[in-house]
């Protein structure tokens, strides 16, 4: 049976460009590591004269272990901003055990520097970039989110990292703060990650208790680097969270709103970490419908 049918265009032909190398670092071990940057974008062989379109570095999270084999698994649900010519760019960063702090965010933003220098390449508008990740990409998100400059490094040095609005889902804002609720959570018997805060994610990323490194704690915490050049933020959390405390997203929208930062905040009602609702309809239009104000 012979049938021919006119199908509606609603969707964009939506590739993945993988294996891109922005730097190569050692970790602690010795490796001598890539550092891969996917793409998910509507320019294609079809359409490689296409004009250049804004970009959103996706930040994966689980605590700071995911930026490896997990930096692209969030992907697919972000497909709805690749079709509306949104460039998705997914980093990976060097994970607990490669490196500690500042490691992580100096490889985010050494990824935003090389996507700006290879604009052209790539179909991307160097002056429309910004940020997004969930839990520790949240984290290492609301640190870029500052446009402060302290945490970039000499690798593409002639063009910025900075980032012009950022999306931040259920992360981590204050490292001091985090240590706190844990150490409180695992005197009282409550369900912590481990039993021994030398091996809490925080402790491992500073590679020292944060007590014992105070300094170092508040510099990896984002929302004591709030200023003047701090960008629009979205925030996203959920009030059932059991691994990232609401009381993360509650301070650091507290303190943006008192810096005189444009803040936007949504709390999802019944949602725990990473949970169905971050990818439902409402939440996507909510993202879509910012970034069309602070992006496009």
């Amino acid at each position: 049976m012979k049938n021919t049918i006119r199908p509606e265009k609603i969707h964009k032909h939506v590739y993945l460009n993988q294996g891109i190398i922005y730097d190569r670092k050692y970790t602690k071990a010795g490796e001598l590591r890539d550092l891969h940057i996917s793409l998910l974008t509507t320019v294609g062989r079809r359409n490689a004269d296409a004009e250049a379109q804004p970009c959103m570095v996706w930040v994966c999270g689980g605590a700071w272990r995911g930026g490896r084999e997990r930096a692209a698994e969030m992907l697919p649900e972000l497909t709805y901003l690749a079709e509306e010519g949104i460039i998705i760019a997914a980093v990976e960063y060097r994970i607990l055990g490669e490196a500690v702090f500042p490691a992580q965010i100096e490889d985010v933003l050494t990824a935003v520097r090389y996507l700006r220098t290879n604009a052209e390449k790539y179909h991307i508008d160097p002056e429309r970039i910004g940020i997004m990740g969930s839990s520790a990409g949240g984290h290492l998100t609301i640190l870029a989110a500052n446009n402060d400059g302290q945490f970039d490094t000499e690798m593409y040095n002639t063009v910025s990292s900075h980032v012009k609005c950022a999306i931040d889902m259920y992360g981590i804002a204050d490292i001091e703060a985090v240590y706190r609720f844990n150490i409180n959570a695992l005197k009282n018997g409550q369900r912590t990650r481990t039993r021994d805060p030398w091996h809490f994610p925080e402790s491992e990323l500073l590679g020292d208790l944060p007590v014992n490194v105070l300094a170092a704690a508040k510099r990896a915490g984002g929302i004591n680097g709030i200023n003047d050049r701090t960008c629009p933020v979205l925030i996203l959390h959920g009030n059932d969270d059991h691994v990232v405390n609401i009381e993360q997203s509650e301070m650091y929208y507290q303190a943006l709103k008192d810096n005189g930062r444009d803040v936007t905040y949504y709390v999802l009602d019944g949602a725990d970490h990473g949970s169905d609702e971050f990818f439902q309809t409402d939440v996507q239009k909510i993202i879509l419908d910012y970034l069309k104000d602070k992006l496009l």
